[in-house]
């Protein structure tokens, strides 16, 4: 195919159909590597443009040197001009080649250039072939609504987990919450340290917290130990954890009342070091454990008699009572 001498005005860039702006994030520091060689080397391979119905030009590959084109104010530029009958899975298989890594580089990058494909009317059995099965997507007919409801997250939200590497289903589970939810994990962000899994484990706990006590996140965020832990001096890994915790014991209040209760009976019997008491925090399996480490035989001694006390006696017995 010929290779044309097109003015830059001409060509739509930023408005193009074939624009990623919209459904890739990048996967590294802007690279400067391309300025250095077009400065030395000049632009060396036209750019690719889409000629649509009313003759208008889409940029399709090249916005680097479109870019550098125009930072040089040069108005005309090499370009390789496809016809309007070009198959739209061409094109999109063009721009999959020439942008594999940034697109495989998070999951998220890959569904939304699923979306993007969608967007420009590709065939869905063609989608689920090309796409869907070389990214390791299951190919079925929901994985569209799936990459719709991924795409319309907060973008910012998106962001982070794009950074985060977040899975599929990580991502999916994050469309299940309410707006509000997700706009103050959003606001949380800058004073939180969220991993992925921490993100989705509150955002998990708290969305069920809130609709059994069929309140709002304002709610929430009104309750005086919230007020009290977000005025605090606290570092981000402090706060995130103690938040955690806050959400757990709001979420199992009677689990964590039980739990509470054991603790201080054990607390209460200042047992010697070397015995433990331990129990299932999840309340499920109804056991106590004793165990007993000791590495001096003097305290075979003391241990044994506390374990035969009255009071050690009444502990285990109030313990199994709250189990």
């Amino acid at each position: 195919m010929a290779v044309q001498n097109i003015k830059i005005k001409d060509v739509l860039v930023d408005d193009s159909r074939f624009s990623l702006e919209d459904y890739l994030f990048p996967f590294a520091p802007e690279q400067t590597c391309h300025i250095t060689s077009f400065d030395a080397f000049g632009i060396l391979d036209p750019i690719i443009l889409f000629k649509d119905d009313e003759k208008r030009l889409h940029l399709v590959d090249g916005l680097k040197r479109v870019h550098f084109a125009i930072l040089n104010k040069e108005r005309i530029i090499r370009a390789t001009v496809l016809p309007p009958n070009t198959p739209v899975t061409n094109l999109i298989t063009l721009i999959l080649c020439n942008k594999r890594y940034e697109i495989e580089y998070s999951t998220i990058n890959k569904i939304q250039f699923i979306y993007f494909a969608t967007s420009l009317n590709a065939p869905e059995p063609w989608v689920l072939q090309s796409l869907c099965i070389p990214f390791e997507f299951k190919p079925h007919r929901d994985i569209f609504r799936e990459c719709e409801r991924i795409y319309n997250l907060p973008k910012e939200l998106k962001l982070f987990c794009h950074d985060k590497k977040f899975s599929h289903k990580q991502l999916l589970n994050l469309t299940y919450h309410p707006k509000d939810l997700l706009s103050q994990l959003i606001k949380w962000k800058s004073v939180m340290q969220f991993t992925a899994s921490t993100l989705d484990e509150i955002a998990s706990n708290l969305k069920n917290y809130l609709k059994r006590e069929n309140k709002k996140i304002g709610d929430f965020l009104s309750e005086p130990d919230i007020l009290e832990l977000f005025d605090s001096s606290l570092g981000p890994r402090e706060k995130t954890e103690k938040l955690r915790h806050l959400i757990h014991l709001k979420q199992f209040p009677v689990l964590s009342d039980k739990n509470a209760k054991i603790q201080k009976a054990v607390d209460a019997l200042k047992l010697p070091k070397g015995l433990q008491v331990s129990w299932d925090n999840t309340l499920e399996n109804k056991n106590v454990n004793v165990s007993v480490n000791i590495h001096d035989p003097l305290m075979w001694k003391a241990i044994l008699d506390t374990l035969s006390s009255d009071e050690v006696k009444k502990a285990i017995e109030s313990i199994l009572d709250e189990l």
